[in-house]
């Protein structure tokens, strides 16, 4: 792959010859469409609600709020002399001509961006968002990815080959315009996610008989498994592979994750099947390799099993704690908790550049995050409490009924036993929760102090992000941590050990995400003192 210095370089030095109608971003940013900071907000409150109605797992919502973020520092980088590229960290002489080089233009870049990442999750789903963002958020001019083959193949001729001159034209016939540049980070974006260790496409394939990753060759699933992962045979099912001596007993093969059944209103039953296995293997990570340095928590399964029922039981009769296991439970919600309480107390010190690359730290932390949470839970393979409790079948239990409507516990047999929330479709050790929650709170904490001397303190959630009433207030991010990683156990859906060992795997990505955006940001100022450099004062056309 070429340099991006090179690559950038030329770029600019075609622009010098070629520009000659520079754009003025007061002529082109509609009168209708939202400024920088909301029309950014409102594409994140639309990745909410789709990536919920879509019902995305926790780790590919992940991926998925990552390319969100990418475009966004994307964006800056292609609009700003000093930024770095955010995929690659290397440093560019030159960038996009002076009339580009400010928030509204990256606000259109950004929005423009967003289309190639919707894609990747259907067409619905693209056109979901190219409504909103042209109705809802107010950009008329967005187009498809699938509009726009020329800048693809001129995008990834450059990537792949090294070969600029298509991509120069193109830049320089459409004057640098954001909406070009938009879909040049999009293609750029899309190109590097198709080798990033995922299967986004799913044109890998695990094959039995090798035991290795080829080649899909028909019927494709996006982000299927590449290294075989299979849960062991269940000696619940088949008794002659236990030697346990009772049903309490939980030894050898019993201890090993097992798929769990889940049905839908309308009677359709399934059961789970291990997401992304293979990403904690063959993930790409911006951070560092992940590692794998746990023990195995040596589990008590009977007793620990009865602690999971005692937390249940008294979750059953507790609004405050219901509302938290569903409210931490959705990590979008959780990030929007986070940028707002970042936002409502930086109101002046944050530009929309800083905004979004604050925006690309914390996802990054959230990304390897679960890259790494995932290679610890692969690895040791662990049983859910869910699946120990029920194979107690008749005995009677006093714990949740199933019904969060239901206030406080009732008499339910074992084998009806349920966590309060659904448990997602991977091995229980460690929390993945707690890691990410360790992430967010290292990175805002060490991020916010680093550059104001303060962090956030004393802010709230709003009763939407839960389906009760409840607001919650937390003194600072380490009492968000603690009521996330807390939350696990109310929820039943971990034992004890699995939230500080989520803990621990994730300590330091904070650190490094900040050092990572540092570098990125290479001192640049933004072009302060630039009229809408920070977005806050709207562009007139001719001024």
């Amino acid at each position: 792959m070429p340099s991006n210095r090179i690559f950038t370089a030329c770029i600019i030095s075609s622009a010098l010859l070629f520009v000659t109608n520079a754009y003025d971003i007061g002529c082109i940013y509609p009168d209708t469409a939202m400024e920088p900071f909301n029309a950014r907000d409102e594409t994140g409150l639309w990745g909410i609600d789709i990536l919920q109605r879509e019902m995305v797992e926790t780790p590919i919502v992940v991926w998925t709020a990552h390319g969100f973020a990418t475009c966004q520092a994307m964006c800056v980088h292609y609009h700003d002399p000093d930024v770095k590229d955010p995929y690659t960290n290397q440093a560019l002489p030159v960038s996009l001509p002076p009339f580009g080089q400010n928030a509204w233009s990256m606000a259109i870049c950004l929005a423009q961006c967003i289309p190639h990442v919707a894609k990747e999750l259907g067409g619905d789903v693209l056109a979901d968002y190219m409504a909103r963002g042209r109705d809802v958020i107010g950009f008329p001019d967005l187009t498809t990815p699938d509009e726009h083959p020329d800048i693809k193949i001129a995008t990834e001729k450059y990537y792949e080959e090294g070969k600029s001159g298509a991509l120069l034209e193109l830049l320089a016939a459409n004057d640098y315009d954001p909406y070009t540049m938009g879909h040049v980070a999009g293609f750029y974006i899309t190109w590097f996610t198709k080798n990033d260790g995922w299967n986004t496409d799913g044109s890998l394939q695990y094959s039995p008989e090798l035991d290795g990753m080829v080649p899909c060759t028909g019927s494709c699933r996006k982000f299927q498994d590449t290294i075989g992962y299979a849960p062991v045979p269940n000696p619940r099912t088949f008794p002659d592979l236990s030697t346990d001596e009772s049903k309490y007993d939980c030894t050898g093969l019993c201890r090993r994750w097992q798929p769990l059944q889940e049905g839908d209103e309308v009677g359709s039953l399934k059961r789970q099947e291990f997401v992304v296995p293979h990403i904690g293997r063959y993930a790409h990570t911006f951070l560092r390799e992940p590692t794998l340095t746990l023990s195995d928590p040596g589990y008590d399964l009977y007793n620990d099993s009865l602690q999971v029922i005692e937390e249940l039981r008294l979750t059953a009769g507790d609004q405050y704690k219901k509302d938290a296991v569903e409210l931490f439970d959705n990590k979008l919600l959780l990030r929007k908790i986070i940028q707002t309480a970042v936002r409502l107390q930086f109101p002046t010190e944050l530009s929309f550049q800083d905004y979004l690359l604050y925006l690309y730290g914390i996802s990054m932390a959230e990304h390897d995050g679960v890259v790494q949470a995932w290679h610890e839970k692969a690895k040791h393979d662990l049983v859910r409490p869910t699946t120990v409790i029920k194979h107690w079948d008749s005995d009677i239990l006093n714990t949740y009924s199933g019904d969060i409507t239901v206030d406080g516990p009732v008499q339910i047999a074992a084998r009806d036993f349920e966590a309060l929330i659904r448990v997602m479709p991977h091995p229980e050790f460690p929390s993945g929760s707690s890691c990410l929650c360790t992430a967010y709170m290292e990175f805002t904490d060490i991020y916010l102090l680093s550059r104001f001397g303060r962090t956030v303190k004393d802010f709230t959630s709003i009763p939407r992000d839960t389906q009760g009433d409840t607001r919650f207030m937390f003194a600072n991010m380490t009492d968000l941590r603690d009521h996330c990683s807390e939350s696990r156990i109310w929820g039943g859906i971990h034992y004890r050990p699995a939230v500080p060992a989520g803990e621990q795997i994730c300590v330091g990505l904070g650190q490094l995400a900040y050092d990572y955006v540092v570098e990125m940001k290479n001192d640049s100022t933004f072009g302060a003192g630039g009229p809408y450099y920070r977005g806050d004062s709207r562009p007139t056309c001719g001024m």
